[in-house]
């Protein structure tokens, strides 16, 4: 359910977007120079309707960020996007240039921000990205508001709380009833002429201010660790034969005993906070405020509205929860970079207390504030290609039952769930019972808004050019052990098992 500022923040977006221009007739781009070959672009104006933006040093906070995405390459929760195909940068200076000396300066070259019963404020400008190659594209933005943005790290590059966001999108009398954004989608159609391609005249639109800091956290313990599961200092391991002992709706504690389950807390430890909150690191762990969770009910098929039919894929009784939890596999053991091809995915089960009360939250409202959070790791991945749906995809199961001999997926389902997961995917997706591909995962919690934050990142792991003194320290800055946590898919317990169900060969790299 969506909060009274959110609504009220979509109510805006959608208000704004009904009163724009959507022309977006394909015309002709010639390439620069230094481009190699035909390319595409698209631009269009962006406007901003928000808080005044905070100055200092006589000049505006912060920047509009225009993101291109494949649609094929969405970014979590929708898809399975790391990165934007493209970028534009609008500087704060430029989008409010229009207001002059309306801006508030402060005479010492203090930060000076909006007092918060402040009127807001409309400007615009221009954005262009390019060269783009043939595709479909979605347009996303936000306006970074306290100048933090930075898209080359992990922990600087989504929207943080007061920033605010919006895009390119379609369907605002929905949006003005409550629904959820919906994209445009943008083509550049293949191939590109030699002469270029161009599509101008793209509305974006940043009018929701985000109430919420991303979901910072670090990996607090390890529950009850069934058999196959092992700890190491800031990983945990588990089996790639990984078999749950119990799997069964007529035994909800028992299948959640059975499920390695990590507790996530919010923040950072205790003994981290002072480094993590301090420049270079700056993150939002310090201060008066505790870090916490915010859960919210996830609305799986997108029509709006969040009912029974809005559950997990593992059970209808089981309501699905923001922040998703999502591991992803790493490109090797040094790596901070996801696998690209094939993506390499095991979806977490996100828990409110636990399996029985989450199987009963009813109408529950999910607004209190969590100092942590529960996930399960479900032994399951899904390996594809993202940009070869030609090539299709696997969902690579453990066991194909559990320990007492119950079916993990009963076969009369099975043709079922393999459709649905080919719907959702675009490309067919088969069941596999097998070894889970082995390596190490990075762990993300994402809401509803995009924001998300992963381990390991860039706070816990030193770049070669640092060299790690001690073990908080890398180079010249401080570094975050608990920011380096993963979970390793390891050797199985029963090489026998491996050597007889074999990790699929779609799944390797």
């Amino acid at each position: 359910m969506l909060g009274p500022s959110l609504r009220t923040g979509l109510l805006l977006l959608g208000a704004l977007l009904a009163a724009l221009p959507g022309c977006e007739d394909v015309d002709v781009f010639i390439p620069l120079p230094e481009q190699s070959g035909p390319a595409g672009v698209l631009d269009g104006t962006v406007t901003y309707s928000g808080p005044r933006p905070c100055t200092r040093d006589g000049r505006v906070v912060g920047a509009a960020i225009v993101l291109g995405f494949d649609t094929r390459l969405l970014p979590p929760p929708e898809g399975l996007g790391t990165s934007a195909a493209s970028i534009d940068v609008i500087p704060g200076d430029e989008l409010f240039g229009g207001l002059g000396a309306a801006l508030d300066h402060a005479p010492d070259g203090a930060l000076r921000c909006p007092a918060p019963g402040d009127p807001p404020v409309t400007v615009s400008a221009t954005w262009r990205m390019s060269p783009l190659p043939a595709g479909t594209y979605q347009i996303r933005g936000f306006y970074d508001h306290d100048g933090d943005f930075d898209p080359t790290f992990s922990i600087a590059n989504l929207p943080s709380r007061g920033d605010v966001a919006g895009g390119a999108i379609e369907n605002a009398a929905e949006v003005l009833g409550g629904a959820a954004p919906r994209y445009r989608e943008i083509t550049l159609a293949a191939p590109i002429p030699a002469t270029g391609a161009r599509v101008s005249g793209i509305a974006v639109t940043l009018g929701l201010p985000l109430p919420l800091e991303r979901p910072v956290f670090h990996v607090a313990e390890v529950l009850a660790p069934p058999s196959g599961v092992t700890q190491g200092e800031h990983e945990v391991v588990m089996a790639s034969d990984f078999q749950l002992g119990v799997f069964s709706p007529t035994d909800p504690a028992g299948t959640e005993a059975s499920l390695l389950r990590l507790r996530l807390a919010a923040g950072v430890p205790q003994r981290e906070v002072a480094s993590a909150a301090a420049p270079p690191l700056s993150l939002p762990v310090g201060g008066e405020a505790r870090p916490t969770f915010t859960y919210a009910r996830q609305d799986v098929n997108g029509d709006g509205a969040i009912d029974g039919d809005d559950h997990v894929p593992d059970s209808a009784r089981i309501p699905a929860l923001f922040p998703v939890s999502v591991f992803s596999k790493l490109e090797g053991d040094d790596a901070l970079a996801s696998q690209a091809a094939p993506a390499v995915l095991i979806q977490g089960l996100t828990l409110y207390e636990d399996l029985v009360t989450t199987a009963t939250l009813g109408a529950t409202p999910l607004d209190e504030p969590k100092e942590s959070a529960i996930v399960g790791v479900r032994p399951a991945a899904l390996c594809m290609h993202p940009t070869d749906p030609s090539r299709g995809g696997v969902l690579v199961i453990s066991r194909a039952q559990d320990g007492e001999g119950n079916d993990i997926i009963p076969e009369a389902d099975v043709a079922g769930v393999e459709a649905a997961l080919s719907r959702q995917f675009g490309r067919a997706i088969t069941i596999a019972y097998g070894c889970l591909p082995e390596g190490r995962y990075a762990l993300s919690l994402v809401y509803g808004s995009g924001q998300a934050w992963t381990v390991p990142n860039e706070a816990g792991v030193c770049a070669p050019s640092e060299p790690a003194t001690s073990p908080e320290i890398c180079g010249a800055r401080p570094r975050l052990p608990s920011q380096g946590a993963v979970l390793r898919i390891g050797p199985p317990g029963d090489p026998a098992y491996c050597a007889e169900h074999p990790t699929p060969a779609l799944c390797a790299p």
